[in-house]
């Protein structure tokens, strides 16, 4: 009977899962506390308006609709970050003074049949528009997933770069928004053959190009990407970016962190460093977050501001599948052959030659390579595009290379 059942999304918490989540959500305030933010909160039902001003396709599509009584259009908070921008911009006249807040709440995302509530913690930085602050939020962050036990590792980029490409380019809507998918799923393959049918300098296909290639080891993907900077607004996010490694090497952090110039999810609301959080053996993404300095400006302030949130629902699961799952050195599936429909074939060629010389290999079909964390159990993963090179990826060490097909067989 419907009437004793929960809606599709949102489920019940018992005693020892809502105990276990306060305790986590309890340490979490702890240490934000300790880094001098201070709590705050918003209401769970706000003016419709309020996210729906947002340039962010990403917020409109999550959002739950209701009506009141006078016909007023209302909203389920979407996100935990743009009430607060709301809070600052309404309540504190002085942008030049910094406020560091945090957050412990709830969230609704209608696009999300399979979590569309969940809760979510996070620290938000205003006023302070200097990198150091950006790689104060990522500390905490880090310290956060230490504190907790997890596994993890960070993936870190800068919108401004890719913006500041595009303001070279002069690509139409239609063609950014084209590039934008195929950046963001890192398909080698469909880009060049996109950036080639473009009318737009050889230099500039180069670059595009380049772009979904430009992640791995912090310090030489930075300065592979400076050598690519066409304007200051690439050279800036460059030199941010130089400047928030220093600061995270000197917190020792430096073995948590990678570069991926390629995280572009949201260009319209990210305005610089942007940066996401994995556990290791979990398919998803347990915390997002980065500078967004236009935000407040929907509400009539221009205050900087950098934070990130931390789905605490994910983070439990992912640590339950840690301390449950395989161990680091329990790899029992020696290859993992990640393939376009396109080139199954070639994949299932690939897969029988690594199984004829001893190794253990599983297939699967993917419709986009776009990383979503470690694969449960798996010591190297092979991505197989539509090209005949494919991008080898040690799930231990996170290195990766792109090599052909005879390259690869002559390695093993």
């Amino acid at each position: 009977m419907i009437g004793f059942q929960t809606p599709q999304g949102v489920r019940d918490e018992l005693f020892r899962e809502y105990e276990e989540k306060q305790n986590m959500l309890k340490g979490i305030s702890g240490i934000f506390k300790s880094f001098g933010y201070r709590e705050v909160a918003t209401p769970t039902i706000e003016y419709y308006e309020v996210f729906s001003s947002i340039k962010s396709s990403i917020i409109k599509n999550e959002i739950f609709k209701l009506i009141d009584k006078s016909g007023e259009l209302l909203a389920l908070r979407p996100d935990a970050t743009i009430p607060i921008a709301r809070i600052v911009a309404n309540n504190y006249k002085s942008s030049k003074k910094n406020y560091k807040l945090f957050y412990n709440t709830q969230v609704f995302k209608m696009s999300n049949e399979k979590k569309r509530e969940v809760t979510q913690t996070g620290v938000e930085y205003f006023g302070n528009i200097n990198p150091e602050a950006d790689a104060e939020v990522i500390s905490i962050a880090i310290k956060t997933l230490i504190e907790n036990g997890a596994e993890f590792h960070i993936e870190i980029g800068n919108a401004g770069y890719y913006k500041g490409l595009l303001e070279e380019v002069q690509l139409s809507d239609v063609l950014e928004s084209k590039l934008k998918e195929l950046v963001e799923s890192k398909n080698f393959a469909e880009i060049k053959k996109f950036v080639e049918s473009l009318d737009i300098s050889e230099e500039h296909r180069e670059i595009l190009a380049k772009i979904p290639d430009l992640y791995g080891d912090f310090t030489q993907t930075l300065e592979e990407a400076e050598e690519y900077c066409l304007n200051d607004n690439m050279r800036n996010a460059v030199e941010d970016l130089k400047e928030i490694y220093d600061v995270l090497s000197d917190y020792g952090y430096e073995d948590h962190i990678s570069l991926d110039l390629g995280l572009i999810n949201d260009l319209d609301y990210y305005t610089g460093m942007v940066f996401k959080g994995y556990v290791k053996g979990y398919g998803e993404t347990v915390l997002s977050g980065g500078r967004y300095d236009t935000l407040t400006k929907y509400y009539g302030q221009y205050i900087p501001a950098t934070g990130f949130g931390l789905n605490v629902d994910d983070l439990i699961n992912a640590i339950t599948v840690q301390e449950a799952g395989c161990d680091a050195s329990d790899k029992y599936i020696d290859y993992k052959i990640n393939y376009k429909k396109d080139v199954r074939k070639s994949a299932i060629e690939l897969a029988e030659s690594l199984r004829s010389s001893g190794y253990v290999v599983e297939l699967e079909r993917k419709d986009s390579f776009e990383k979503l964390g470690e694969e449960l159990g798996v010591s190297k993963l092979i991505s197989l595009g539509e090209s005949e090179s494919i991008e080898l990826e040690d799930m231990e060490t996170g290195k990766a290379e792109r090599l052909s097909v005879s390259e690869f067989k002559e390695k093993i």
